[in-house]
């Protein structure tokens, strides 16, 4: 068993790379795992307790070497089933975040120390960059 690590997230490689059923560079690669209403899934351990997560987050972290925690991960093809990692969409993850950067629950404890937690929680509600 190959066992990969990447942050707090351990995986079996090749069990992952026996549910994906590769065809050609540019086609969708099937994935023959299991499935959730709207992605694929794949068992994993996350800081060493077992869980489903959706495979394509652990397919990035398997071809890049990195986490992507705070990425959002979709597909060009439109395929939500799609395993090839050329069809991957990978942006920054605007949901984990305040409009100036700040991760998100972070913020409190430095405003309610500053005096400052109300106006900037203000300004965050009228900017709704989340509607952008």
């Amino acid at each position: 068993m190959t066992q990969k690590t990447i942050g707090e997230w351990t995986w079996n490689t090749e069990v992952l790379w026996k549910k994906i059923v590769q065809t050609g560079d540019n086609d969708c690669w099937a994935w023959i795992g299991s499935r959730g209403p709207q992605t694929n899934l794949f068992g994993v351990r996350k800081s060493g307790k077992p869980q489903m997560t959706q495979a394509r987050r652990i397919l990035y972290r398997d071809v890049y070497n990195e986490d992507c925690d705070d990425l959002q991960i979709k597909h060009t093809c439109g395929d939500p089933y799609c395993m090839n990692w050329h069809h991957f969409d990978v942006r920054p993850n605007h949901r984990r975040f305040y409009s100036d950067g700040t991760l998100r629950g972070t913020r409190v404890k430095q405003d309610e120390t500053q005096g400052l937690r109300q106006a900037k929680l203000v300004k965050v509600r009228e900017e709704k960059w989340w509607q952008r």
